[in-house]
């Protein structure tokens, strides 16, 4: 049978897939590619990860972990994935600022593509990163540190193409706790018309709707601080939610505005369980904070064609960033994430949505569902044909790149 990705939507074309154990023989695998291509958990939506030649995966590398309370950072391997590192550092009195929804997906991997969890003031996980240690297909490293190397902000967010990351230097904080309390049926009406200050309450704050049926979604809630009985006039909820309406919320990290560790209320889903609906496909779209109210009212206008193939939508925020391909380049920024069920549909809908969407300038999540090409990237994406001419330059045969990568980015 052939390996998929998590979602089960992606067969995965693989001639070898090796587990490397250590820097010096996955220098040799790289250095006698003619193709590799690096993968991580496979939470992706797309044929971003798959290769018709060596995928080579870095979990069972040596753990490396060491954390520098003098410098307030820690050195991880990028095949880690962020439940592990983030029991690591609890354990030890340390943070990360922030967590995506679910906690098992790789740090390499999620950094590559931009994955950001939510918080208007908090940057994506990527901006926690100091420093990347990076192979190139001679099979050799190069470290690029933040402040130091111009080309830093082109080697994170970099969907694997200047070459494989094999571990980075990250900011850490001391641990932290937060309350979690899920709202229950605000209106649409009400959030759209508030949506940045509602996404503002909280450290950090989500908005579950599915459009339909009385229109009203569920404010996921997360503070440093005590959460109040009510938000924006809407009650805190008596029954424990899943994102997913309906779903047993059993996977669910703890609410009810009890404190709890950062890594165990941050994401939506626990670390002991198996995350969100599992067969789904999912498509994520960035628009600048100031025209998110108009581009959530876009939505909701086109939410009729959605129907039963949309198990849910979520809105999210993330902080302004400086990385070239990130989402939040040079701007703060809204996010709409939106879960489908695996259905032949969906393209056709996420076109809708892409349609609506045109007049903000939106951004897609690279990793998931999209349809646009790179000539809409270059109009959306200021340092795009810089990051090109980085990629040609790292990487002048094209190693790491693979059929998806090169259509998309013109390479």
């Amino acid at each position: 049978m052939a390996k998929q990705n998590w979602a089960t939507n992606i067969n995965f074309h693989d001639a070898q897939t090796l587990h490397p154990k250590s820097i010096d023989e996955l220098a040799e695998v790289v250095s006698n590619s003619e193709k590799i291509r690096a993968r991580g958990s496979a939470h992706c939506f797309n044929t971003i990860a798959d290769t018709r030649h060596t995928a080579v995966i870095l979990d069972a590398m040596p753990s490396e972990l060491e954390i520098h309370p003098e410098t307030k950072t820690a050195t991880i391997n990028a095949g880690m994935n962020y439940a592990v590192v983030s029991e690591f550092l609890h354990a030890r009195g340390w943070a990360l600022h922030n967590l995506a929804s679910l906690p098992h997906i790789s740090i390499g991997g999620a950094v590559a593509t931009g994955s950001h969890g939510s918080g208007i003031k908090n940057g994506a996980l990527h901006t926690a990163i100091k420093s990347v240690n990076l192979m190139g297909p001679d099979g050799t490293i190069r470290t690029l540190t933040r402040g130091v190397d111009s080309q830093f902000y082109a080697s994170v967010v970099a969907l694997g193409l200047p070459g494989i990351a094999t571990s980075f230097e990250v900011d850490i904080q001391p641990t932290f706790e937060i309350f979690q309390t899920v709202y229950g049926n605000m209106p649409v009406k009400t959030f759209g018309e508030n949506i940045v200050e509602v996404l503002s309450g909280a450290y950090n704050v989500s908005y579950f709707t599915t459009w339909a049926g009385e229109k009203v979604g569920d404010v996921w809630f997360k503070s440093k601080t005590p959460t109040p009985d009510t938000y924006f006039g809407t009650p805190a909820r008596t029954e424990k939610a899943h994102p997913i309406f309906g779903v047993d919320p059993t996977a669910s990290t703890e609410q009810f505005g009890v404190a709890g560790p950062w890594h165990l209320r941050l994401p939506h889903f626990r670390i002991d369980a198996n995350p969100s609906a599992g067969n789904e496909l999912q498509s994520e779209f960035f628009v600048p904070s100031e025209r998110a109210a108009e581009a959530f009212a876009a939505v909701e206008k086109i939410s009729h064609n959605f129907g039963e193939k949309l198990l849910v939508t979520e809105i999210r925020s993330i902080a302004a960033d400086d990385h070239w391909m990130s989402p939040a380049n040079g701007r703060e920024t809204v996010c709409i994430h939106f879960t489908w069920k695996n259905d032949y549909e969906v393209p056709y809908l996420v076109s809708l949505i892409e349609d609506a969407l045109l007049p903000f300038g939106f951004r897609a999540h690279l990793g998931k569902v999209f349809n646009i090409d790179g000539d809409y990237l270059r109009t959306v994406y200021p340092k795009f044909d810089d990051f090109r001419d980085y990629v040609r330059t790292c990487d002048p045969t094209g190693k790491f790149q693979n059929e998806f990568t090169s259509a998309l980015l013109e390479l």
